[in-house]
């Protein structure tokens, strides 16, 4: 349960900080034209932030893997959090994986709404879309993890 708990947080984090760099992207591109120049400045923080993140989990993540037999490149193309060792863990991760994708189907047709009244504060929000995917992402993580402990737990 631990391993699955840490990968859907992992996961979680890892979608804000996507949502950050995306956001920081599109909020601090400038683009200044001049005679002969084009020049593009952003805020290399998040993608700072971003790399680490990267490193820090991909290392915990290859460390503590469940199967110790698989090659780092058998491992990075595996969703680790969809543990199935045992028949129990199989069921858990098929309750999960249902409420998850129900939660998606939810909530993307809400936000898919609310891109109705976007026009009213573009202005005042212009990255709204990178954080309304993102929720869409973590919302039905949540929905996962929660779901996969509270049926570990029963």
């Amino acid at each position: 349960m631990k391993h699955v708990v840490i990968q859907s947080i992992s996961s979680i984090i890892l979608y804000i900080l996507m949502a950050f760099l995306f956001s920081s992207f599109l909020s601090d591109v400038s683009t200044v034209i001049e005679t002969d120049r084009f020049e593009i400045e952003f805020n290399l923080l998040p993608l700072a932030l971003l790399i680490v993140f990267f490193i820090v989990w991909t290392v915990y993540s290859f460390k503590t893997r469940p199967n110790q037999n698989l090659s780092f490149g058998q491992w990075s193309v595996r969703m680790t959090e969809f543990s199935d060792v045992d028949e129990r863990e199989q069921v858990i991760t098929a309750k999960a994986t249902k409420a998850a994708y129900v939660s998606f189907g939810i909530s993307v047709p809400l936000l898919m709404s609310s891109f109705m009244f976007y026009p009213l504060f573009e202005d005042t929000f212009p990255t709204y879309p990178i954080y309304a995917l993102a929720s869409t992402l973590i919302i039905s993580t949540l929905v996962y993890m929660m779901t996969w402990i509270r049926a570990y737990t029963t």
